[in-house]
């Protein structure tokens, strides 16, 4: 390439680098808007909240404002936007990120047609469809229309939204105004099938009583308390209630009778474990309680969950979590099981610091210590070795010890701290996990 020609070639591109910002701040008009993302919201919807109108003259500005229209609403995970030339004008893209979770949503106690209320927060709550998340902006909005409205029909009483189960993992937002209410006294079973009444009465009373009573509240601790229960003996559609409720003579608060339909036991079916399992089948056949064919048993699938996290911790997995999700087959009476293992990153051994010994007990202890540097790290070592010590009566008037650790994330390594006596000569190593429990 010729001088003359390299020197136009550079002033062409000093031309193009210059032409970003100056479109950026001069006014074109608005030839398209697009969502990228939105799944329960329709791009109609979210364009119009924008406040963008096709046609219109634009500039940076007015993205970065719409962008606010569409946050405040409070129903993103993540929102940004691109824009590009189009035409005459701008084409602008919004890429959405919808928050995880929204649930039905149920009104309670408002002496109107449900169809009112809706209608109401349609008008008065940005994208207010059948689903709301559980909190944040939108939540507020609701709370705060309804109150509104709710005054301005002479009523005094608060608005409240809440979270509440309606059946195994599932749940709705119930809105609607806060009742008198009565404490509950005592909570009788009946028809309580394969538990004994008086178990289930003697377990739930010390949750239940003293507590406000709303069937909302009530349900809630039904689901939280009683159906473990069932579900350990393969009842995973258990029902409660009709409840009855009536004033207790002797107190000021309510009995209440639950009638129970437990329903029919169901097997476990399907069990979808992660490939490659980063667990040795061996360990894991001696923890596992999920066994297709057998009786289902949540409360057994979580402590298998825990046994995997806790190998693979002790595997110098730090951040490892097993978790699963269950598909219930109501046909078949089965439960199906999906199982995942997030294993994070392996983290090694790398220094050992003594504090609170002599120069001659220190050693001792050193020579004593069983990981080496790079050694998978053992959450659990540290702890059991401090037992050792003081279990095999290593050293003579020994009152306390203790253990921190200080973790490198970008090394993946990590240095453990044993303290005797409470004697602490460097406060460098800031606990920063729970200790763990006694080695299996």
């Amino acid at each position: 390439m010729n001088r003359s020609l390299r020197h136009v070639v550079t002033l062409l591109l000093g031309v193009i680098a210059l032409v970003g910002p100056v479109i950026a701040e001069d006014a074109f008009p608005l030839r398209a808007i697009e969502f990228e993302g939105n799944q329960h919201f329709s791009s109609e919807a979210l364009a119009e909240l924008s406040g963008l109108e096709i046609g219109t003259p634009v500039r940076e500005g007015n993205f970065k404002t719409a962008l606010r229209h569409l946050n405040n609403t409070g129903v993103f995970e993540r929102l940004e936007f691109r824009y590009a030339p189009l035409g005459d004008g701008y084409r602008l893209t919004f890429v959405v990120e919808e928050v995880l979770e929204l649930f039905l949503v149920r009104f309670d106690g408002f002496e109107v047609a449900t169809e009112e209320i809706q209608e109401l927060l349609a008008q008065e709550v940005p994208l207010f469809g059948d689903r709301v998340p559980p909190t944040g902006p939108m939540v507020s909005m609701i709370g705060n229309a309804l109150q509104t409205w709710w005054t301005q029909q002479g009523k005094d009483s608060k608005i409240e939204g809440r979270l509440v189960p309606t059946g195994d993992n599932e749940f709705e937002m119930l809105f609607g105004p806060r009742q008198k209410t009565m404490n509950i006294a005592f909570v009788r079973f009946d028809n309580s099938g394969e538990l004994e009444a008086l178990e289930l009465q003697r377990k739930f009373n010390q949750v239940a009583m003293g507590e406000e009573y709303t069937e909302a509240r009530f349900k809630e601790l039904l689901h939280h308390n009683v159906r473990p229960l069932y579900a350990e003996v393969g009842y995973m559609n258990v029902k409660f209630c009709p409840c009855e409720t009536k004033p207790d003579p002797d107190t000021e608060g309510l009995l209440v009778q639950v009638h129970v339909d437990q329903g029919e036991v169901y097997q476990t079916g399907a069990v979808s474990w992660p490939r490659p399992m980063p667990v040795d089948p061996k360990n894991l056949s001696k923890v596992n309680g999920i066994i297709p064919g057998s009786t289902a048993n949540i409360t057994a699938a979580y402590g298998t969950m825990a046994a995997i996290t806790e190998s693979m911790k002790r595997q110098g997995f730090m951040k490892a979590q097993a978790t699963f999700d269950t598909e219930l087959d109501h046909e078949a009476k089965l439960v199906n099981f999906d199982i995942e293992i997030m294993t994070g990153s392996q983290y090694s051994f790398s220094r050992l610091v003594i504090q609170g010994l002599d120069l001659l007990s220190e050693p001792a202890i050193r020579k004593r210590w069983g990981m080496k540097v790079g050694d998978s790290f053992d959450i659990q070592y540290p702890a059991f070795f401090l037992e050792r010590v003081k279990v095999d009566a290593m050293l003579e008037n020994l009152k306390t010890t203790d253990w921190h650790i200080n973790v490198d994330e970008a090394k993946k390594t990590v240095d453990v701290a044993l303290i005797f006596n409470g004697n602490v000569r460097d406060k460098t190593l800031p606990p920063i996990i729970d200790k763990p429990k006694d080695p299996f």
